[in-house]
């Protein structure tokens, strides 16, 4: 049987080719010589290198770089029933939503040469009006369709769409456009609706104020803003993507970073982005082959300036428990890659879900042994430190640090954001969680110091 070919484009380099043979569910993995001798090359992921291996890349680590492009749950079933591909071929679905992945690369048929300037197609120009629409028939119009095309192609679960806007989010409300984008133009904002039904209330401000806390902090984190349709809408700046010129400037043009998230980064598949990867009850609550922090630190290993970068981990996963964010998992924590490594991106993702009862606040990764966010207490927080190789004094200091920032900025952002009514009394509601939680957090850090090494 004649191999399945893409290939893999960087703006208008040749970077590789990636074959899949569908009998023997093999997949195969060539750089191109001229992207091996460039100085900037760098590979897709740290298990799969510009330098190729004795004996080539494994087959499945392939197919598990691919696989964590793609979107999880409803939005997956909606784009493979949409392109008539069954969700299980990995192949099919990358061929059909490969041209707007995360990060660099453009996946292109065999043969189709990426350096040809293609001519621009019709602006597609979406409306705050257009927008409420489509929002409001969800229930009968999937959101990732729009002109029969899937929008959808980035990973995750929530309702999302990928926009070109010229301009930042906050000015669409003063006239900035928004289009939907085809190659050569590419997306700078996800657009995140209010999720359907009433079981998540106020989620784009608890997702807007929690990013908008770790920013006023001085924490690194994508931008956002709330779109008014005037149902609230989460724009969240790409931090893959960086804008070179508008169109208000007459040549828009948007480059693609690359960017790989833990689980890419670790080679493990989607399944395996909470710690406990079979379960969380019974017999199966035992099984913690899934991304864990252990999985974060050890990427260490991998980056440019391992100092800083380890700070940055250890913020990210004190952050977590500060707003109440037991999600935190192997998705939600991602790198750019270049030639000299990894380095973190952005923090992203960032929500209290302890605000909301009926889902779970069992923890995406333990601290130590403790999934029971609010039971991660002093000697569990020493043996987070131990196991990841933190010193507890910097765990301290670095949760001092948080607390401060919290007292300092959670009150004056509930009070002032862009917020309506009922919507503010909600991020009232998650200030005073999250400065109770920094408070508590700092209490416990310094009771982590005082624990014996002999004890862990």
């Amino acid at each position: 049987m004649t191999a399945h070919r893409l290939a893999l484009w960087r703006q208008d380099q040749h970077v590789a080719d990636l074959s899949y043979d569908a009998l023997a569910d093999d997949w195969s993995l060539a750089y191109s010589p001229a992207w091996c001798d460039s100085p900037q090359a760098f590979g897709l992921s740290p298990v799969l290198p510009v330098q190729r291996p004795e004996g080539g890349y494994n087959s499945k680590s392939v197919r598990r770089f691919i696989e964590n492009l793609l979107p999880e749950g409803r939005a997956l079933d909606i784009a493979a029933s949409a392109k008539g591909v069954a969700k299980t071929n990995i192949y099919g679905l990358i061929h059909e939503l490969g041209a707007e992945t995360t990060g660099a690369f453009r996946f292109l048929p065999d043969g189709v040469d990426g350096t040809i300037e293609q001519p621009p197609n019709e602006l597609r120009q979406v409306s705050l009006a257009e927008l409420d629409i489509r929002i409001a028939d969800r229930d009968k119009e999937p959101f990732v369709i729009w002109d029969g095309k899937v929008r959808m192609s980035v990973a995750g679960y929530q309702d999302k769409l990928l926009v070109y806007i010229d301009g930042d989010a906050a000015d669409v409300a003063r006239g900035a456009p928004m289009f939907l984008p085809d190659y050569p133009l590419a997306s700078t904002h996800i657009l995140k609706p209010q999720p359907e039904g009433t079981g998540f209330p106020h989620m784009v401000v608890n997702e807007h104020y929690c990013m908008s806390l770790a920013m006023a902090m001085g924490l690194p984190v994508a931008e956002v803003a709330i779109l008014r349709t005037p149902r609230p809408v989460l724009a969240v700046k790409r931090f893959d993507r960086q804008v070179l010129g508008t169109l208000a400037s007459g040549h828009a043009a948007v480059e693609r970073l690359h960017v790989i998230d833990l689980c890419q980064a670790c080679d493990v598949p989607v399944s395996y982005k909470y710690e406990r990867n079979v379960g969380s009850t019974g017999a199966a609550a035992q099984y913690r082959d899934g991304t864990s922090f252990a999985s974060l630190f050890s990427q260490v290993a991998n980056v440019h300036l391992k100092a800083a970068e380890k700070l940055v981990m250890l913020r990210w996963a004190l952050f977590q428990l500060v707003i109440g964010n037991c999600d935190a998992h192997g998705k939600n924590y991602s790198f750019f890659v270049s030639e000299e490594g990894l380095s973190s991106a952005p923090w992203y993702d960032l929500v209290s879900v302890v605000q909301y009862p009926q889902v779970s606040h069992e923890l995406a990764m333990a601290f130590g042994d403790v999934f029971d966010i609010h039971q991660v207490k002093g000697f569990a927080l020493a043996d987070f430190a131990t196991r990841c190789e933190i010193d507890r004094k910097l765990l301290h200091r670095e949760a001092k640090r948080l607390a401060d920032g919290v007292r300092k900025h959670a009150a004056r952002l509930a009070d002032t954001g862009p917020y309506q009514l009922e919507e503010r009394l909600f991020a009232q509601k998650l200030q005073a969680y999250v400065t109770q939680r920094s408070t508590a957090l700092e209490l416990v850090a310094q009771e982590a110091v005082r624990i014996k090494a002999e004890f862990l």
